[in-house]
C-alpha cells in the first residue's frame, strides 16, 4: 500500500465516520470548574536561558507523582517567530491547589529545538506522562519536513507530532517524529493532541485535508516510532469548527480511562471542555458536554481571546485537577469534584 492510498484510506474512514456519528452532544455549557490558581508570565523567571523573562507561560502537561505535580509548560519569549521551548517546575500538590507557589517561580527549559523538524517553531503542548522515574512528552514539533524541508522560508513549517522521553535527571534520552500507517510507506500529516492508554493504545489528532479535524485512537510502535490502526472515535458537531483530545488520559482504576476533549465553538469562537470515558484501546464508552469554558477578564483576553487549552490532568483524592493555558498566555489550574464530573457523561451506543 502506497503513501498517497493510506492517506487516502485514512480519509475515507473519516468522512464515513463523519455520517453517521454527530448529534451526540449539544452546545450546553455547564461550568463545573472552581478557579484555584492563574499563573502570569511576569511571576515566572527562566533559570537556564539567557532571557529570564518569557512573554507567554501556558499549556502545561502536569503529572502527579509522590505528592508532588511536575508541570511542563510551553514558553515564547518573542512574538516575531512565536518559537517555543518546554518547561519544567516541581511543586507540592497542596501548595498549588492554595496558589502557595514562590515568586518568582524557578523554570527550567527541558526541551527546546535542536532538530531541523523543530527548527521553525520549536516544541509546543506538551502531554506528560509517567516513563520509569522520568517523563515522556508528546509534544508538537514545527518545522522543516516534507515540502517545508525544500525552503528556507521562516513561514515554512510542517506541526508534526513527536515524542521525547526524559530521564529522572530531566535530560532528553531520546526524541523523534511519530510517523502513520504501515512500516513500508509510512507517511506524515499535521497531527497533535496524543496521550497514551493501555499497552501500546493511545490517543491523536491527525488532520486530514478536506476534512474536519476530528478525535482518533491507534496503536504506537513505541520504538519505530510509528502510529497504525487509526480509527476515529469523536466528531465535531454542527456547532463546532472542529474538535481535539486536550489532555492525557487519567486512568479511573476499572480499565477506564478519562480523558478531556476540547471543542471550538462557531459562535464565538471559544475553546470549551467536555469529558470522554474510554476503554484502555480507545473505545469510546460514554460522553460529556462542555463542561469547563472562559469567563471573565483574565481567560476571555489574552494572545488569542476566549482560549482555555487543557493539557494535564490528574487526581488529588476525590478532585479532579484540570492544568491549561489560558488565553495562549498564562497558566491555570481548575478543579471540580470527580463525582460531579461522571455524573455528567452519558453512555455512547457503538462507540
Amino acid at each position: 500500500m502506497g503513501v498517497f492510498t493510506q492517506e487516502e484510506a485514512l480519509r475515507e474512514r473519516a468522512l464515513a465516520f463523519l455520517s453517521h456519528a454527530t448529534g451526540r452532544r449539544s452546545a450546553h455549557t455547564e461550568d463545573l470548574f472552581a478557579r484555584r490558581l492563574y499563573l502570569s508570565p511576569e511571576a515566572v523567571r527562566v533559570v537556564n536561558y539567557l532571557r529570564r523573562r518569557p512573554l507567554a507561560v501556558f499549556n502545561p502537561g502536569a503529572v502527579l507523582r509522590d505528592g508532588v505535580v511536575h508541570l511542563f509548560p510551553r514558553l515564547v519569549f518573542d512574538y516575531y517567530s512565536y518559537a517555543s521551548a518546554i518547561g519544567h517546575v516541581a511543586l507540592p500538590v497542596e501548595d498549588l491547589l492554595r496558589g502557595a507557589i514562590p515568586d518568582p517561580l524557578p523554570v527550567e527549559i527541558v526541551l527546546y529545538p535542536t532538530e531541523g523538524w523543530e527548527a521553525s517553531r520549536g516544541c509546543e503542548d506538551a502531554r506528560a506522562h509517567p516513563w520509569g522515574e522520568g517523563f515522556a512528552l508528546f509534544y508538537t514539533a514545527v518545522g522543516k519536513l516534507g515540502e517545508a524541508a525544500r525552503t528556507d522560508h521562516k513561514d515554512a513549517f510542517f506541526p508534526a507530532l513527536a515524542l521525547a522521553e526524559l530521564g529522572p535527571d530531566l535530560q532528553v534520552r531520546r526524541k523523534g517524529v511519530v510517523w502513520l500507517g504501515a512500516a513500508e510507506g509510512a507517511f506524515l500529516l499535521p497531527t497533535k493532541n496524543a496521550t497514551f492508554l493501555a499497552g501500546d493504545a493511545f490517543l491523536l489528532r491527525p488532520s486530514l485535508s478536506g476534512v474536519p479535524d476530528l478525535c482518533w485512537r491507534g496503536r504506537l510502535d513505541r520504538q519505530a516510532l510509528r502510529a497504525y490502526d487509526l480509527e476515529p472515535v469523536l466528531a465535531p458537531e454542527a456547532f463546532e469548527f472542529k474538535v481535539g483530545w486536550s489532555t492525557n488520559a487519567l486512568p479511573l482504576g476499572d480499565g477506564t480511562y478519562l480523558v478531556a476533549y476540547h471543542g471550538i465553538l462557531r459562535q464565538d469562537l471559544s475553546y470549551r471542555h467536555g469529558f470522554a470515558r474510554l476503554s484502555g484501546e480507545g473505545r469510546l464508552l460514554a460522553l460529556s458536554s462542555y463542561l469547563l469554558a472562559p469567563r471573565g477578564l483574565q481567560e476571555c483576553y489574552g494572545d488569542r481571546p476566549l482560549t482555555l487549552y487543557g493539557n494535564g490532568l490528574f487526581l488529588h483524592g476525590e478532585e479532579l485537577c484540570f492544568v491549561g493555558g489560558v488565553g495562549d498566555y498564562a497558566l491555570g489550574v481548575f478543579t471540580a469534584p470527580l463525582e460531579e464530573v461522571l455524573r455528567r457523561l452519558h453512555p455512547v451506543e457503538g462507540g
